[in-house]
C-alpha cells in the first residue's frame, strides 16, 4: 500500500523515476519523479525498493505499482522538484551506489542500515 504520513492515497496517479538517490545513515531513499502533467518532484521513502530511471511508478486507489509490480514502501514525504536541493543531496548522499552503478562493491564510509543495498552492491568491509 502506498502512504504518505500515514493518509492513504486514493487518486491514481502516474510518474516515471529519473534517478534515486539513498542515504545509508537513514535508510531513506530519495526519487526525482516525472508526473504525467510533466511536473518534477522529489519522493522521500522508506522500503527495499529502488526505483531506477525509466521506472513507471503507478498509484491505484492506494495501491503502488512499480512496472505493473506490486510495491510496498512508505512513502515521508513529496517535495516540489528544485535542482540546487538535488545537487545538495546528491553530493550529501555517501552512498556511492548512485555515484558508480558500474562497481559490484560498497565502500561507503559511513555505517548503512539498509538491510540489503539497494543498489545491489556487496558491502566491503575494514579490517
Amino acid at each position: 500500500m502506498a502512504r504518505l504520513k500515514g493518509i492513504l492515497m486514493t487518486a491514481s496517479k502516474t510518474w516515471v523515476s529519473l534517478g534515486t538517490i539513498a542515504s545509508p545513515a537513514t535508510g531513506t531513499l530519495f526519487s526525482k519523479i516525472l508526473t504525467q502533467h510533466n511536473h518534477k518532484y522529489i519522493l522521500w521513502y522508506n522500503g527495499e525498493q529502488l526505483f531506477k530511471p525509466g521506472d513507471r511508478i503507478k498509484v491505484i486507489y492506494n495501491r503502488l505499482f512499480i512496472n505493473d509490480e506490486p510495491c510496498d514502501i512508505n512513502i515521508l514525504q513529496i517535495d516540489k522538484y528544485s535542482h540546487t536541493l538535488w545537487r545538495v543531496m546528491n553530493k550529501m548522499s555517501s552512498c556511492p551506489g548512485h555515484r558508480d552503478p558500474e562497481s559490484k562493491t560498497c565502500d561507503a564510509p559511513v555505517k548503512c542500515i539498509f538491510k540489503e543495498c539497494p543498489f545491489g552492491k556487496m558491502r566491503v568491509r575494514a579490517n
